[in-house]
């Protein structure tokens, strides 16, 4: 009996001990409307579509990845301009507030894609977003489910 109880106490401690060990944060979201932007105040941009959600960390209704576990991150910010002889594109990714870095695209000569990626340490409950900045007009261009504008992000290292 104590041999099945130790075995059995083992299996336990394996078993639980697999589904600790492995830490896990990803997501991608994507954007399946325009958006337009206001000169007197920055914008949130909401990613509305979630295509991969591991661990729960992004609200798609805030648009805000809220930090589980800390550790490593890696994010990206893809936006695409709307084409127009005044439109551009100046977007930040935040965290807790603070811009970490910004893409820009010109939409005068046609639609305009820009991407940044930032690698960053994150203690638990540190917020990261998305704005579109103030000042001229800044559109966003998206086609339904193209998914021309997006927001990645995942865990690469756990803090130990």
């Amino acid at each position: 009996m104590a041999l099945f109880t130790g075995a059995l106490l083992a299996a336990v401690i394996i078993v639980v001990a697999g589904d600790c060990t492995k830490p896990r944060s990803a997501f991608t979201a994507k954007m399946t409307s325009s958006m337009v932007g206001d000169k007197n105040k920055n914008l949130p941009i909401v990613f509305d579509t979630v295509l991969t959600n591991v661990g729960n960390d992004y609200n798609s209704e805030d648009g805000k990845f809220t930090t589980r576990i800390a550790g490593t991150y890696v994010f990206s910010l893809t936006l695409m301009s709307e084409h127009s002889s005044d439109s551009h594109v100046y977007g930040c990714l935040l965290l807790n507030g603070e811009d970490q870095v910004c893409v820009w695209s010109n939409g005068r000569n046609g639609y305009e894609m820009s991407s940044n990626t930032i690698t960053v340490n994150l203690e638990c409950g540190d917020v990261v977003h998305n704005i579109l900045k103030k000042n001229r007009i800044r559109s966003l261009h998206n086609d339904g489910q193209a998914g021309y504008c997006s927001f990645t992000g995942f865990l690469l290292y756990p803090e130990v």
